[in-house]
């Protein structure tokens, strides 16, 4: 009974369904287990608890579903903080950078200007100092300027400044800016003995006016040539054309020879500014005195004795106007000589009564001009002015 009993279950066990019972069972154990354990095991998260008093309608925000895609390595940052992404492409928490502190703006800058960065200073009339002194050493050896440079920038210096302007065809501004100076340092500035020839035959008159920026070359100071015995100089540093100068120079030697002496040079060269003070001057006295007149009555008025600026003969460098000190000159022996004889010196009486209503002036008997020898000869003895000469000649 025995030996079949045991029989029996061999014979029981052996079947195969019988066999595989056993083994689906022990594994369903180990699942059970398993998931047991994992319960004890896991730690609920506080985040996501919701209190007992809490609203039924409150809601948790769902997290982000994970992707299988790696996330790139350059977003690596952004994927890990929600939870996509593989470990491998995050890189080390970085130490946040500090915030960098914005520096103001500055303001933009001017680029320095030509004459900062040569560091020449503007000298104009008044300026003292080294700089001055170097400047007229370069107008003396460029034969501007005559004298020692002694650093004080005077009439003078402003006359020769005004000349080397002129004849290196800057703005004759007479103040030495940036331009001039660099020039005048450069070697290669043109010196007065290089100076364009003068046109002794320049016409001026109200149809014919200069420009503002008109300067005659070879300008020089009368005092420097001819010497105060000869000729008296009621303006300091008072200039005109150097070879009208010296025609006058040799004029008035022969006249003190003939015992014909005092003579006075009142005004010469004068520029564009210099004759429109004086047309605003007289403006104002004819209004000062006559408080009825119009502007319009006064500058007409003006106009009859003060040429408008650019229109006056003195802008040239070839006028003088002649007379004796604290005497009338007409009919002086002085206007009486220079009358009859200035013709052979190159110059002629400007304006004459005769004349007026051809030249727009009136007669000025001490108004002289420089024309040159042989002009001076042919208008004497035809007995033109300027503005016949220039006509007949066809100039």
């Amino acid at each position: 009974m025995k030996h079949s009993s045991r029989r029996g279950a061999r014979a029981l066990f052996s079947d195969p369904l019988l066999r595989v019972i056993p083994a689906g069972l022990a594994l369903i154990a180990v699942v059970l287990v398993f998931t047991g354990l994992s319960r004890l095991m896991h730690k609920p998260n506080p985040d996501v608890l919701v209190p007992a008093d809490a609203s039924a309608a409150a809601e948790l925000t769902p997290s982000p579903v994970p992707t299988i895609t790696p996330t790139p390595a350059v977003y690596a940052p952004f994927g890990a903080q929600y939870g996509y992404g593989g470990e491998e492409l995050i890189p080390e928490t970085p130490t946040p950078a500090p915030t960098p502190t914005p520096s103001p703006t500055p303001f933009a800058t001017a680029t320095p200007s030509p004459a900062a960065q040569t560091g020449y200073r503007t000298l104009k009339k008044g300026s003292t100092g080294d700089d001055v002194v170097r400047m007229q050493q370069a107008l003396i050896g460029l034969g501007y300027l005559n004298g020692a440079a002694d650093g004080d920038f005077g009439s003078g210096t402003q006359n020769a400044v005004t000349q080397f302007q002129a004849v290196n065809g800057l703005s004759a501004d007479g103040i030495a800016g940036e331009k001039t100076l660099t020039l005048l340092y450069s070697g290669s500035a043109l010196a007065a003995s290089e100076a364009p020839e003068m046109d002794y035959l320049v016409l001026v008159n109200r149809d014919r006016p200069l420009g503002k920026d008109y300067v005659p070359t070879d300008l020089v100071n009368i005092g420097d040539v001819i010497p105060s015995d000869v000729l008296a100089v009621k303006y300091r540093n008072t200039q005109a054309n150097r070879v009208a100068t010296e025609a006058l120079y040799r004029m008035l030697e022969d006249a003190i020879a003939d015992s014909v002496s005092n003579f006075q040079v009142s005004s010469a060269y004068r520029g564009y500014a210099a004759q429109q003070q004086l047309v605003d001057n007289s403006v104002a006295n004819y209004r000062k005195n006559n408080p009825g007149w119009s502007t319009e009555r006064c500058l007409s008025a003006t106009y009859q004795t003060v040429a408008p600026a650019g229109t006056s003969e003195h802008m040239t460098g070839l006028a003088f106007d002649i007379t004796v000190p604290g005497v009338s000159f007409s009919g002086t022996a002085q206007q009486k000589w220079l009358h009859e004889h200035c013709y052979e010196y190159g110059f002629v009486v400007r304006f004459t009564a005769e004349k007026e209503s051809i030249t727009g002036f009136l007669a000025e008997s001490w108004h002289f001009r420089y024309v040159g020898v042989e002009a001076a000869q042919v208008m004497t003895f035809n007995n033109w002015c300027l503005e016949e000469y220039v006509e007949k000649m066809g100039l």
